[in-house]
């Protein structure tokens, strides 16, 4: 039986890595599992396979920046006063310690990967249609509310997190288009993903997958691939069109334009005064909260397990009412990493992303783009304040820098040929 386990190892690999990917969305308790699962995974090899494993771990610069930024974490744990909080924090983060290591140590078979990616937009097709089904024809809602009653009560995960695993399958569906792969069938797929997109009606999304569909655009024009090109740019301009005209999304910019503000004192006032609905206020605001407490508590920040209790603090003492009635985190990864474990933290994570930037090409099928995207949405969401969030880091960014990598064959030798 070990035996049998060794010789097909590579892949059980593949198939626990599209468990984590299948289970993102839809399992909370799986997805979880399945982590820790790929951790024992890691040690069962032969002896001498797991020496030259750890030895890559021990010389991959980026491997380790990831390490050393999870034991800042740790060390932030140290000087807090919430303990509960703070160890609540470091188990939720754990996947930052170990996922990055095993992704960039192990070996990973890149057409066995391919396929299996191939089945994800079925599976989330899937998931979407049977909720859409539920949610309009068995309990009679609105499209309008699918977010709040779906996203947000059934599946329990932030329309954050969602954009990135629709954002995989409508990166291979392009790349799919771009070899002249069952074109129609990707075509009609990226539409779907479009019409999942719009239901989810966040701006930050929007605003990402533009940059990402801009990104793709200069590089088809740049460098002419095949005759789909005319295809993808005119799926391009569509997804802009639509974006541009979604109802809701409309409203929300309206509110916004017709409510803001630039004086900080004037944001504070109305802020504590009304339950406000501009939300770039609502965050400019968090965001200048945040600020004072960093230079009040620099170099260390306040800990691993303080920083909320501090920020809600902060929150009371100008009456922020609608963050003291939502229990607001960061909304905002840069800031949270400096106000949780000052400059050591915060510093290193500007390097890790840095780094991940670094390593990602125009000519990416995917890494480039979800590196932009966590990159920019950090700047609106803490990402690592929940699971999805640290596996997104942790897990999916490693793994398609790890494929990017791989891609070096005559499968995109294929794509590249007219460069």
């Amino acid at each position: 039986m070990i035996n049998s386990f060794l010789e097909n190892r590579e892949r059980i690999y593949v198939y626990l890595l599209m468990l984590i990917l299948y289970s993102f969305m839809v399992s909370y308790a799986i997805n979880s599992i399945s982590v820790f699962l790929l951790l024992i995974f890691f040690f069962l090899d032969h002896r001498q396979n797991l020496k030259n494993k750890i030895k890559i771990i021990r010389t991959n610069k980026l491997v380790l920046i990831y390490m050393f930024f999870f034991v800042i974490q740790v060390l932030g744990l140290i000087y807090s006063n919430n303990i509960d909080f703070g160890l609540r924090r470091i188990n939720v983060m754990l996947p930052i310690l170990f996922m990055p290591a095993i992704l960039l140590s192990e070996k990973l078979d890149y057409f066995k990967f391919l396929k299996m990616l191939n089945t994800l937009k079925y599976c989330i097709v899937f998931v979407f249609v049977y909720y859409i089904i539920i949610h309009v024809f068995i309990e009679e809602r609105p499209l309008s509310n699918f977010v709040l009653y779906v996203i947000n009560d059934k599946l329990g995960i932030s329309q954050f997190y969602i954009m990135f695993i629709l954002l995989i399958p409508m990166l291979h569906c392009i790349s799919q288009i771009q070899i002249k792969t069952q074109v129609l069938l990707n075509t009609l797929f990226l539409f779907l993903f479009l019409f999942f997109i719009i239901l989810l009606t966040n701006k930050t999304s929007f605003f990402t997958l533009f940059l990402m569909l801009l990104i793709k655009g200069i590089f088809l024009y740049k460098f002419k691939i095949g005759r789909y090109r005319f295809l993808l740019l005119s799926f391009i301009g569509l997804t802009v069109f639509f974006l541009a005209f979604t109802p809701q999304i409309k409203e929300r910019t309206d509110v916004v334009l017709r409510t803001m503000d630039f004086d900080i004192e004037t944001i504070i006032t109305k802020n504590s005064v009304t339950l406000t609905n501009n939300t770039l206020e609502q965050r400019i605001l968090i965001n200048y909260l945040s600020f004072k407490e960093i230079k009040k508590h620099f170099p260390f920040g306040v800990g691993t397990g303080d920083f909320k209790d501090v920020l809600f603090e902060s929150y009371k003492k100008v009456n922020f009412k609608r963050a003291i009635l939502g229990d607001f985190n960061n909304h905002n990864q840069y800031m949270s990493e400096f106000l949780k474990t000052g400059a050591f933290g915060g510093v290193f994570f500007l390097i890790l992303i840095l780094m991940l930037i670094n390593f990602s090409s125009i000519k990416d099928n995917y890494n480039i783009y979800i590196v932009a995207f966590f990159t920019i949405a950090n700047f609106f969401e803490s990402y690592l304040y929940r699971q999805h969030g640290v596996l997104i880091f942790s897990f999916i960014i490693p793994l398609f820098l790890v494929l990017e990598r791989l891609s070096k064959t005559d499968y995109d030798k294929k794509l590249y040929k007219h460069v």
